[in-house]
């Protein structure tokens, strides 16, 4: 939604359908769930069948090729989120479909990737207690125990590894992403969400002092439209 309002571009988007009807449809209840569907988005919004877990993405390769041919930047913020999954489980698509969008950046012409990754990846014992600066490098892996978490680490290491070749990269870690900061939509399926739901049907809570570190799904996104934007943030 970010990206429609703040540009003119046409955004080409992978989608989980058996047909190119399908994949619109799906795509625009999508935006509809969340409150943010503008009829006049229709016309930009190209929906690409495939699978983030496929090789190629799951897309013909001449459609493959057409796509590295004509898109101008990539914007990789899909990943398959489970807390209980292992890393093998999670790893096709998280870690194996980045390397995937890393070829389409590549392939024919080099293509600006902005990619979301998390602030999991210093999840490691080693940085407990410790300041952590964005420009730090995360070398230790040890004492990441989330699979997801793990694949968010292991997939960062290959696009660090693209931009140390050449590739234009940006990379934007969020926390914990929450509501929209102006009308609470949010994904009721997330984790907090179903823990708080849990709680209510248990009449039972953790006894836990924890905080909790949150961002509005809307602050997120206007920050990584913003700062992908912006010459300086080349490699940042």
């Amino acid at each position: 939604k970010e990206l429609l309002e703040v540009s003119d571009a046409t955004l080409y988007c992978l989608v989980r359908a058996s047909n190119l009807e399908e994949g619109k449809s799906k795509l625009e209840n999508n935006l509809q769930q969340y409150g943010i569907w503008q009829d006049h988005y229709s016309g930009r919004i190209i929906p690409i069948i495939g699978d983030l877990a496929q090789p190629h993405l799951g897309i013909n390769g001449e459609q493959f090729q057409n796509l590295a041919a004509n898109i101008d930047t990539i914007y990789h913020s899909a990943a398959l989120l489970n807390y209980v999954y292992p890393y093998s489980a999670l790893k096709t698509a998280n870690v194996l479909g980045t390397q995937e969008v890393l070829r389409l950046a590549c392939q024919t012409k080099v293509k600006p990737l902005h990619y979301v990754s998390s602030v999991a990846v210093f999840e490691s014992s080693a940085y407990a207690g410790k300041l952590v600066k964005e420009d730090d490098d995360f070398h230790d892996w040890e004492g990441i125990f989330l699979g997801y978490s793990q694949t968010k680490w292991v997939a960062e290491k290959l696009v660090k590894i693209a931009g140390s070749r050449g590739l234009p990269i940006t990379i934007h870690r969020p926390p914990l992403i929450s509501g929209d900061s102006q009308t609470g939509i949010c994904n009721t399926h997330d984790f907090i969400n179903l823990m708080i739901k849990g709680c209510l049907q248990m009449g039972s809570f953790p006894d836990v002092d924890y905080m909790l570190d949150m961002s509005p799904v809307d602050y997120v996104s206007k920050s990584v439209v913003y700062l992908s934007r912006q010459e300086t943030s080349v490699g940042k």
